[in-house]
């Protein structure tokens, strides 16, 4: 099951509108996992 932002990132992440280093602040702060910052980036 993905993390309840994932979607939200995951759509951020694919626009554009989201940063590699505020992906992992998102990690850091428990909205996404390390998991799926990683899936996210190698997508």
């Amino acid at each position: 099951m993905s993390s309840r932002l994932y979607a939200y990132f995951y759509t951020c992440w694919k626009n554009g509108t989201i940063s590699q280093e505020q992906l992992q602040t998102a990690v850091t702060k428990g909205y996404i996992t390390q998991e799926e910052y990683d899936r996210m980036i190698t997508s």
